[in-house]
């Protein structure tokens, strides 16, 4: 019997992946991260910080899949996008709980204040 015998060898060059989505995907979560060190009261700083991490991880996210061929099953770099992106938008979600905590604290200082000034008055 006369038999032929095909070997293939397949290679994926991961660099590409790594240059285009990964490495870009994690320093936008460490930028993220920059503004849990800005104070909580410069709002210029830190809006816009937030604001352009998730809008980034979503244009990353978008051209990973404009790359990708259509498939009905999740593919590992989109869990790990997806995962980046929810770190990116809790820190940005943090900022708000923050503000909103301090804003909140403040007024219940404020009216601490002025019972206490109008009570010596």
């Amino acid at each position: 019997y006369n038999r032929l015998y095909i070997n293939f060898t397949l290679r994926r060059h991961i660099f590409f992946f790594l240059l285009q989505t990964y490495f870009p995907a994690t320093l936008m979560v460490m930028l993220s991260w920059v503004s849990f060190w800005i104070d909580r009261r410069a709002v210029p700083a830190r809006v816009p910080l937030g604001i352009t991490t998730v809008l980034t991880m979503s244009t990353i996210i978008t051209g990973v899949n404009a790359s990708m061929p259509r498939v009905s099953y999740i593919k590992a770099v989109d869990i790990y996008l997806w995962v980046s992106f929810v770190f990116v938008f809790l820190s940005v979600l943090e900022y708000a709980a923050v503000n909103y905590l301090t804003t909140v604290q403040e007024r219940k200082e404020r009216k601490l204040r002025d019972k206490v000034r109008f009570s010596i008055s």
